[in-house]
């Protein structure tokens, strides 16, 4: 109750009271005023003064980048609604700017150099670098912000998550929450699994797919038997660990460090890939091909590689598969491997960083909005087929298919055919899928800083093309290594293992 408001029932009361004392022969007589001293000096108490408010939030737009897997031609009218939602509980509008994600690193490069103000952007271990760019100072450190603006984040999430995100202790993104445990293997669309017999039982490697392949070449004209865009090589499926050019194996309860592309499993594996792309199994476009999901959503893809294999996740390939249904066939099992896949920052060129978490913790913990963003405006880019479940429309303008990227998927909707009990799944695997030996160790490459520049480009020159099966290894793989070694390899290996060494050590292996 507002403090004028208090103030003048009380008025009131003592008024009623001096009525009734009178009525019951008081002090005063009927219809007398009271004496001064009756009320304290004063024929009525005053009455409080309303306290000052606080002062509005001032009205701010926000700017956020993130990956899209193809352009949304309905986009706007998702943006208008999201704005309409957040604005009366914000004040804050949001410009949506998704970039496809093989332009999305040289965007933010280019951005972040030219200290372009813009408020979120996405970041990942696999797409600008969350622990690289967090160092470099791209991103505002967070963990004030989180307490005082954060706290439905802070509340809704393990804690353990949070281990994966801290550089150096400090916090610089919030993380997507989503499936943090991890297989993988190919993802092939069952009407073609059905007609040739495929039994995901009976694969346990690469080489045991290509009797289906061959089958697709022969008998489906217009299919690509495996569609890929250069993200096809895992050295998991080979007994290693690790990620990039480095990788690691186990050898007498040590991490062995090794320069991946130097190993006979990466020669092999380049090998044959050349050999399916020479019999058309794979695309013929397949290392210049930047959004594979333009292809893929088509139908022309028998199977493709799954790097995450997520609970309920071949629903979400059915929709990107032209409402074709997938079946999963894993050829490593599941390990957990964090969160750092799927972030959300804040750009330390936003004006407005508080704002940006305000609106960060809505997307995180209000389901109506995070659904908006992921799926977009009932009835217009979805139906509700359940409680909790959708059915995107085909042809309805908004169907991303990366709710990912948006933020926590566990508070979101369900898509048809994922099972009731997706999320929870996904939490449990979260909690319980067994770490690698070499869990949470973050590698500082100052002492290699130009090393790692060095053999970046050179990556980028040679894997697309040797990955795919795009060009002859006999040719290309002997310069690939050599250029490798030339930028400074074997000094990175020698510094990874050193700090490998360190960390074993120091945490008690």
């Amino acid at each position: 109750m507002a403090w004028g408001k208090q103030g003048k029932l009380i008025s009131a009361l003592a008024a009623l009271a001096l009525v009734l004392s009178a009525c019951a022969g008081g002090g005063a007589g009927e219809g007398a005023e009271p004496a001064p001293e009756e009320t304290g000096g004063q024929a009525t108490p005053p009455a409080a003064e309303e306290p000052a408010e606080e002062p509005a939030l001032p009205e701010v737009e926000l700017v956020w980048y993130y990956l899209e897997s193809s352009p949304q031609s309905d986009l706007k009218s998702v943006q208008d609604a999201v704005n309409e939602y957040i604005k009366p509980k914000l004040n804050a509008t949001v410009q949506l700017k998704p970039i496809p994600g093989g332009d999305y690193d040289q965007k933010m490069n280019t951005m972040l150099a030219a200290n372009e103000a813009f408020d979120l952007m996405f970041t990942a271990n696999w797409r600008f670098n969350y622990n690289d760019n967090a160092k470099k100072g791209a991103f505002m450190e967070i963990d004030d912000l989180l307490k005082e603006h954060g706290t439905g984040i802070l509340a809704s999430l393990p804690e353990f998550v949070w281990d994966d995100v801290r550089y150096e202790g400090k916090l610089y993104a919030v993380p997507n929450y989503q499936i943090a445990a991890r297989a993988e293997g190919f993802s092939v669309q069952k009407r073609f699994a059905d007609k040739y017999g495929l039994d995901p039982s009976e694969i346990k490697t690469y080489r045991d797919m290509e009797p289906f392949f061959e089958q697709i070449k022969q008998n489906e004209p217009g299919i690509v038997p495996f569609g890929i865009n250069g993200d096809f090589n895992s050295m998991r499926s080979y007994g290693y660990g690790g990620s990039g050019a480095i990788s690691f194996k186990l050898e007498d309860g040590k991490a062995k460090v090794v320069n991946r592309y130097a190993t006979p499993e990466y020669e092999a594996h380049v090998r044959m890939a050349r050999e399916w792309f020479e019999k058309g199994y794979i695309n013929a476009d397949a290392a210049t091909l930047k959004n594979k999901a333009d292809i893929e959503k088509t139908g022309v893809f028998a199977s493709t590689f799954d790097y995450t294999m997520k609970p309920g996740g071949e629903a979400n390939a059915k929709a990107g598969n032209g409402g074709h249904e997938v079946i999963y066939v894993p050829l490593v099992g599941t390990e957990y491997t964090g969160v750092q896949a799927a972030l959300t920052a804040i750009s330390r060129t936003s004006k407005n960083p508080e704002r940006a978490m305000m609106f960060l913790n809505l997307v995180n913990t209000d389901p109506v909005l995070y659904n908006l963003l992921s799926f977009g405006i009932e009835g217009k880019h979805y139906d509700k087929v359940g409680d909790n479940t959708i059915a995107p429309k085909a042809d309805g303008g908004y169907n991303p298919g990366m709710n990912w990227v948006m933020g926590d998927v566990t508070i979101g909707y369900l898509l048809e055919g994922q099972p009731a009990d997706t999320w929870e799944r996904t939490r449990t695997a979260n909690e319980t899928a067994e770490k690698s030996i070499l869990y949470g160790f973050k590698f500082d490459s100052e002492a290699v800083k130009s090393e790692s520049a060095n053999i970046k480009a050179v990556e980028d020159e040679f894997r697309k093309v040797l990955e795919t099966g795009s060009v002859d290894p006999d040719r290309y793989l002997p310069q690939f290594l050599d250029k490798l070694e030339k930028a400074g390899m074997s000094k990175l290996v020698e510094e990874q293992q050193k700090q490998v060494d360190a960390w074993l050590a120091a945490n008690g292996q």
